[in-house]
């Protein structure tokens, strides 16, 4: 396949970097307005489970987020590192709410940030749920909450922007797709 990026990349330099990000500043040359910048942040991929029990119930955690400065509901979720979409998204559902599933199907794949970063977020439906129990906490994650919700009080969560972090949207409206699909 033809490479038909407009830019062109002149110069790349790393700016910041630790074990999670690297932040490269691009010097560039738009297409339309000429030289300049462009700031992208490279991360490894991500997963987001969407953890269904028997009954079409929703598992969710609250946690909050450092970033935003703010409490919210969202689906477990994590970077994938070396392993691939399914097998950290059994370690990120599992370490994040004690569940283990014994079914999986990759429902979507999308970018989060597409203006910022490459990163690809893979959204998993979990099923035949085994419930064990909550792992204790550690640095990375601060949860107060972790239970399961009926769609209809999804929906509303996010109407009322309970639930309004990107990947965990991302993921819901995968899986609604999923349900459309199943219902024909």
């Amino acid at each position: 396949m033809k490479n038909d990026n407009p830019f062109k990349t002149i110069s790349t330099k790393v700016v910041y970097q630790n074990p999670w990000i690297t932040v490269e500043e691009n010097e560039i040359i738009h297409p339309d307005t000429g030289g300049g910048i462009y700031g992208v942040v490279i991360t490894k991929d991500s997963v987001t489970v969407v953890p269904v029990n028997n009954k079409g119930e929703i598992f969710l955690i609250r946690s909050f987020s450092y970033p935003a400065q703010k409490w919210h509901w969202e689906l477990p979720a994590g970077g994938v590192g070396d392993d691939d979409f399914i097998t950290a998204s059994k370690r990120e559902l599992f370490e994040e709410t004690g569940i283990k599933a014994k079914t999986w199907q990759k429902i979507g794949v999308a970018r989060p940030m597409d203006g910022l970063m490459p990163e690809r977020m893979a959204a998993l439906l979990a099923t035949d749920l085994v419930i064990g129990e909550i792992p204790k906490a550690d640095d990375n994650h601060l949860i107060s909450d972790r239970r399961f919700f009926d769609l209809p009080t999804v929906r509303e969560m996010v109407r009322k922007g309970k639930i309004d972090e990107g990947q965990s949207l991302s993921a819901l409206y995968y899986y609604e797709l999923y349900l459309q699909k199943e219902e024909k």
